[in-house]
């Protein structure tokens, strides 16, 4: 995998340099990669010099503003390890992403929920955007900060989440649902999110102990995942912070 970008390249050498294969600039001597090359220095690395043509090959004409570092494939932990993560934790958050295709909205999610601090993203290996360069740089870089567990089926999922004492709540619209901001996170929490124009799927939506909705104006129908995730996760954190929900 090619991580292209001065942030995410950044980001790659303070969070995961033990991942690194090769190290390319445009001109290594830059000043925009002053702190790139503090970071190859410390860490005993080097810093190689490729022609633009190279690096346009390498990032696959993505914008690499004259740096790519070439990376082992994305490490997934397993679900297993999620679990036994969060074991003995009274509260925790986990978000659950049903068939997110777009890699632009699903690196957004993951540079949100590495600044919520969320103890892990679930995705499906089918029918979904796994972690690709792209998704890396979309984040930031963030995304590898985040543990990520892809899973074959959802719905057996979210039951095994039961099974070890989680709650699971899905954001939609509708009926019968909650407002965010009356839900009570102060458990162990999934927040199943699908994208916005499906939504979550009929049988994840049967598995979820919950159905959650954000409030918003009239006449505005839905938001981008990516920003309705923002949202749920910024009120998990809130109420982690504050003892609780409004309703609370």
């Amino acid at each position: 995998m090619h991580i292209y970008g001065v942030h995410p390249s950044e980001e790659l050498l303070r969070t995961a340099p033990d991942q690194i294969y090769e190290i390319y600039a445009a001109d290594p001597y830059a000043s925009k990669l002053e702190d790139v090359r503090e970071m190859v220095k410390t860490l005993g690395l080097r810093l190689q010099q490729a022609s633009y043509d190279e690096l346009d090959r390498m990032a696959e004409g993505g914008n690499h503003q004259g740096i790519v570092i070439q990376t082992r494939p994305f490490e997934y932990v397993a679900l297993g390890d999620l679990l036994d993560a969060t074991a003995d934790a009274s509260r925790a958050c986990v978000l659950v992403l049903d068939q997110i295709q777009d890699p632009h909205n699903l690196g957004a999610i993951l540079r949100s929920s590495a600044a919520m601090g969320v103890d892990g993203v679930i995705i499906p290996k089918d029918r979904a955007a796994g972690v690709t360069a792209a998704v890396v740089r979309a984040s930031a870089g963030q995304a590898l900060r985040v543990p990520v567990a892809r899973i074959t089926n959802i719905a057996r999922t979210l039951d095994e989440l039961k099974e070890h004492g989680w709650w699971t709540a899905g954001a939609m619209l509708g009926e019968h649902t909650t407002d965010l901001w009356d839900m009570d996170f102060e458990m162990k929490t999934a927040l199943v999110m699908g994208s916005e124009h499906q939504g979550i799927r009929r049988l994840v939506g049967e598995k979820c102990d919950f159905k959650v909705r954000i409030p918003m104006a009239a006449g505005v129908e839905s938001l981008n995942v990516a920003s309705a995730a923002s949202i749920m996760l910024y009120e998990v954190r809130r109420q982690w912070a504050t003892g609780g929900s409004q309703e609370g």
